[in-house]
């Protein structure tokens, strides 16, 4: 005999999340990050994989919840230089199952709400949601890194002896 909750299942495209709590049903594995579309945009390579685990249960209260657990390293575009930046994510979020706003409002606070009906879920999308989640505001290395890649314009223009771009501005200025 085996315990179905201990079991891993291959991660379908589409399940039914209330037979899955009541089956205490636990995905783990890992999905390319290139089939998350929503994601791709945000990333400068699309390369590697989201490792997850989703599973499926019921809280002391009876309540249907999800542990959606996602680990991936996503290469974004560094904002200040342009380089390449690597960005880990390392989520674990506790979801509760809800099938209308009273249910909602009444959750604890260390639930964040999954608003389901009869449908299917998609939880190739829920891992998405997390990795989305995950991206920061405008994605940057640390001033230190840039700083070694970002040359001085200042400094550059002093020792080339280049004009200010601005000087003919300035001379329009005093004519006046």
């Amino acid at each position: 005999m085996y315990n179905r909750a201990l079991m891993s299942l291959a991660l379908p495209s589409r399940l039914d999340p209330w037979r899955a709590v009541d089956n205490r049903s636990v995905f783990v594995g890992r999905l390319p990050l290139s089939d998350l579309s929503r994601l791709r945009g945000s990333l400068l390579d699309a390369a590697g994989d989201v490792r997850f685990r989703l599973a499926f249960s019921r809280d002391e209260a009876r309540r249907a919840v999800l542990c959606c657990e996602v680990a991936a390293t996503l290469r974004l575009c560094c904002q200040r230089c342009l380089g390449a930046l690597d960005h880990e994510v390392n989520s674990s979020t506790l979801l509760a199952l809800v099938s209308g706003i009273d249910e909602e409002r009444r959750l604890p606070e260390c639930y964040d709400p999954l608003p389901v009906g009869d449908e299917p879920i998609r939880p190739g999308d829920l891992i998405e949601d997390e990795l989305l989640l995950g991206l920061p505001q405008i994605p940057m290395h640390e001033r230190v890194v840039c700083a070694r890649q970002i040359p001085d314009v200042n400094l550059a223009r002093a020792r080339s002896g280049g004009a200010n771009p601005f000087a003919v501005l300035a001379e329009l200025e005093r004519g006046r």
